[in-house]
């Protein structure tokens, strides 16, 4: 009886230190998880990919707009030099 309580402490602290371990692999993947967010976020930021504030859809219909009159003037155009 006292053989197997003397044991029984040593299972608990064996337990206790494959959870410790665990513990701090899960919080290692979870620090490389949080860096690959970290630099996914920090592409989206990139000032390549983010469109500046001055920019507004008006700005951008107005360029289609003179660009389509542009082909209409350059396919009118076109009609009478052929």
């Amino acid at each position: 009886m006292k053989g197997a309580m003397e044991l029984e402490p040593e299972l608990l602290l064996q337990e206790a230190r494959e959870n410790v371990e665990a513990a701090q692999s899960y919080r290692r993947e979870l620090g490389h998880r949080l860096q690959g967010l970290q630099e996914a976020r920090r592409q989206v930021r990139s000032p390549y990919l983010v469109v500046p504030h001055t920019f507004n859809w008006t700005a951008y219909q107005k360029c289609l707009c003179w660009l389509m009159c542009l082909v209409y003037l350059l396919s009118w155009m076109t009609q009478f030099l052929t």
